[in-house]
């Protein structure tokens, strides 16, 4: 369409390629004409198959139960780090359907800010930053695992989910970390968040980090934890809840990019 365009307008165009600056007249052929046409369709044909693939994701989340967390982000900032990735995968219009549906089905979303007040102390941590036993590391983006010298190991976002469920909400805009029950809860959580850091491919690490590189077979590995006895180690019990007839509290992350 661009060649069309140069080629059948070349007075619009300064000779080193670029667009002429001022009011222009565009002659468009019949080709181009009909290009521009599948190209809409095409954008039109990935638009709807994308809204299909995020109301499947919704729905697969609402069954996992009724209060949902996840931090307030500014998904067109994000654009600027991932670029075309966030028009790929839409994750403010993931959030966005499930504020909706959740709401509409009688359920909780709790959205909370980025930096949040660690209770019973004036810290201000952010959730991947801040570890169980106190310690606060600031990481780059490019570090995709939690590994702290107390012995914590996890995948960064599947930690900072873990962390989320501890958020609670005091009076009407303010937040607060309960780190304290996080440390109390971490031994039996362990596991599960170990077993499904196993389903995450590759996370892009460097070499020198001495983080692992392909999922959780690293961490696994040091412990001499087997990835089936994780799984065995957390059935699920009846309800999604910690006990039987319990309300589930799932965390979110923003999707993977």
């Amino acid at each position: 369409m661009d060649r069309s365009l140069r080629a059948n307008n070349p007075e619009n165009y300064n000779p080193d390629g670029t667009v002429k600056e001022g009011p222009k007249r565009w002659k468009k052929s019949t080709t181009y004409l009909k290009t521009q046409a599948r190209l809409a369709e095409i954008w039109r044909k990935l638009s709807a198959h994308r809204r299909s693939l995020i109301g499947r994701m919704v729905n697969e989340t609402l069954r996992m139960g009724n209060v949902f967390k996840f931090e307030k982000l500014s998904y067109r900032a994000l654009q600027g780090v991932f670029g075309k990735s966030v028009n790929t995968r839409a994750p403010g219009k993931y959030f966005q359907e499930l504020t909706r549906k959740a709401e509409s089905a009688g359920g909780k979303v709790l959205k909370f800010p980025t930096r949040l007040k660690v209770k019973g102390t004036e810290t201000y941590v952010g959730l991947s930053s801040y570890c169980i036993c106190g310690e606060r590391k600031k990481k780059s983006l490019s570090e995709r695992w939690h590994i702290c010298s107390c012995g914590v190991k996890c995948q960064r976002d599947l930690y900072s989910a873990y962390l989320a469920c501890f958020v609670k909400q005091i009076g009407q805009s303010d937040f607060e970390l309960d780190a304290g029950t996080a440390a109390r809860q971490w031994p039996g959580a362990e596991p599960l968040l170990q077993a499904a850091s196993g389903h995450i491919p590759n996370p892009r690490v460097s070499g020198s980090s001495g983080q692992p590189c392909k999922g959780t077979e690293g961490v696994a590995a040091e412990e001499g934890i087997a990835k089936a006895e994780a799984w065995d180690g957390v059935a699920p019990s009846p309800g999604g809840g910690e006990s039987p007839g319990e309300v589930a509290v799932v965390p979110l992350r923003t999707p993977q990019l």
